[in-house]
């Protein structure tokens, strides 16, 4: 089920991974699950928490995913850390329909956030639940619904890594 399946190698090209071969994309069908898990772990605790500041964090590290490309926070957890426990590979670059998924989730946490600081707590839990769902979702299909939106704006195709390592 976590492997790179042809249901599972085609949401990769959706997200921009077109560019790997098969025997690529079977090394980092799990590995590419480790970021929207561990990301979706966080969300999870801040909405329990109802906490703003802990909510405006996520924001700040899914933009770290659409700023750097190369350096998502979390991927450089796995890069620099989980991966040689398991002798996994390094992450390729965040391609271009991922990095839109990463702006739309850093958009809706931090309206989380906010519905939180505001006292708004069914707003919170609507716009950093969504978050969640869609993270789980990656983490177990890696159907990306960000990277799918991505997809239906005109004149977008999913772009293709360079350099995966």
């Amino acid at each position: 089920m976590l492997g790179a399946g042809r249901t599972a190698a085609t949401n990769m090209d959706k997200q921009g991974f077109g560019d790997l071969d098969a025997a690529a994309k079977s090394r980092y069908a799990v590995p590419l699950r480790f970021t929207p898990a561990l990301g979706t772990a966080l969300i999870v605790v801040g909405l329990v928490l109802q906490s703003p500041l802990w909510l405006a964090a996520v924001a700040v590290i899914a933009l770290s995913g659409v700023l750097l490309p190369e350096a998502m926070v979390l991927d450089l957890v796995y890069n620099h850390g989980v991966r040689h426990l398991f002798g996994g590979p390094a992450l390729p670059p965040t391609p271009p329909p991922r990095r839109f998924s990463y702006a739309l989730s850093a958009t809706l946490l931090a309206g989380s956030a906010l519905a939180f600081t505001l006292g708004l707590p069914a707003w919170g839990y609507l716009l950093g639940g969504a978050v969640a769902v869609g993270g789980t979702i990656l983490t177990l299909t890696l159907w990306c619904l960000g990277s799918w939106i991505y997809r239906l704006i005109p004149g977008r195709t999913p772009a293709t890594t360079t350099n995966p390592r």
